[in-house]
């Protein structure tokens, strides 16, 4: 076996050990997941902040860097703590109301059972209630079994509890490292792989920097503004609790396709036992949102970002919930868009273009910044 075989085998067994110990870790690398998308987002305004900091000097580059996070953790957190002091007394009125009016809630709720059954006796056959009857003491039975299981672990729940906040609370420490130290890493990736092959490792990571950090930073660009959509919507109509509606509506908003609907659930239940007569513009609410943003907000942000078509996205979503869940729901489109560009320019390299001839056709994914960064990179190994 020769040298470079050899060379290939060390790095293959690498990636396994540490896709391996990943798969132990499980749940417990969300808190690292989470970080890393923030990081992410984040890193284009840290690199903005940080190439007006008056120090040039290489050796500087990390103090620069590190100066660059902590202003924009600065203005993030002014940020924050403004939006609290605006919606945190609305947010209070709104809880408060709406523990004042639950009583007339459950009433409402219990009168509108009352109906849906008398109607249920009217309508169905004694055989067919008796049926019915059974399958629903079926299923309270095994909810029933279900929650007992769920008090006696309750322990083991507290313990992954601490767990997890102890993991997200070393979040904005993990960002800070990731954002100071993204340029060293990047250059560090670059410097292990063998010379030759230098220009096409910087070509694929720029491909792929280029669709992830659009594509995440669109979807957290519709999440907000679909978000805000409906809780201003919901306030202006009286529905309770409209602020957390719309914060859920912005977080389901992350998920293709589906999140939408997902949003729209909570409203609906609420708005169906507190106030019946506004479910029709509660619901309106939700589906006007929805087509603006299907049809003016996706195209215009995310179809630069991955440029599939929707008859491709739904089969997609259909493949990737299938075979990996909820987490293939929420990769399969960026995942797509960058096996894609990096499966024709590994074609095109096969085919016997240099380099920068293969690259050319997916230059267009590609910002300056990101062309800057893989030229540097480029020229400093070499």
């Amino acid at each position: 076996m020769t040298i470079q075989r050899w060379r290939i085998t060390l790095w293959l067994a690498t990636l396994a050990a540490i896709v391996y110990v990943m798969a132990l870790a499980g749940g417990a690398l969300m808190p690292v997941a989470v970080g890393a998308l923030l990081a992410y987002t984040l890193a284009p305004l840290v690199d903005r902040v940080a190439s007006v900091i008056p120090l040039h000097s290489p050796k500087h580059a990390t103090v620069r860097r590190g100066l660059a996070v902590a202003l924009v953790y600065l203005g993030f957190g002014a940020i924050i703590l403004l939006v609290l002091l605006t919606l945190l007394p609305i947010l209070a009125d709104q809880v408060s109301k709406f523990i004042a009016t639950l009583p007339a809630y459950f009433v409402t709720a219990h009168e509108q059972v009352d109906l849906l059954l008398r109607e249920y006796r009217d309508r169905l056959s004694p055989e067919t209630r008796q049926q019915v009857e059974t399958a629903a003491g079926d299923i309270v039975s095994a909810l029933a079994g279900a929650l007992t299981g769920a008090a006696r672990q309750s322990v083991s729940v507290v313990t992954g509890t601490l767990s997890v906040i102890f993991g997200y609370a070393a979040v904005p420490f993990l960002m800070f490292y990731m954002m100071r130290d993204r340029d060293g890493v990047l250059r560090g990736i670059i410097a292990a792989v063998p010379p030759p092959l230098r220009h096409d490792a910087a070509n694929v990571l720029a491909m792929a920097d280029s669709v992830l950090g659009r594509y995440i930073r669109g979807q957290l660009l519709l999440g907000l503004i679909v978000g805000t959509a409906v809780g201003v919507s919901l306030t202006l109509l009286g529905v309770p609790l409209s602020l957390g509606l719309g914060v859920w509506a912005g977080v389901t908003e992350l998920i293709p396709i589906i999140g939408p609907w997902i949003g729209a659930i909570p409203g609906l239940l609420l708005v169906s036992g507190a106030a019946p007569e506004q479910i029709i513009a509660v619901a309106l609410v939700y589906l006007v949102v929805q087509q603006l943003e299907n049809n003016f907000l996706v195209p215009r942000i995310q179809g630069q970002a991955t440029d599939l078509h929707p008859g491709m996205v739904l089969l997609l979503m259909v493949l990737a919930g299938a075979a990996f869940g909820f987490a293939g729901l929420i990769v399969a489109l960026p995942a797509t868009a960058i096996l894609r560009e990096m499966f024709w320019y590994a074609d095109r390299r096969l085919g016997g273009a240099a380099p920068v001839e293969a690259f050319k056709p997916s230059r267009a994914w590609l910002n300056r910044h990101a062309n800057a960064d893989s030229a540097a990179i480029i020229e400093e190994r070499d």
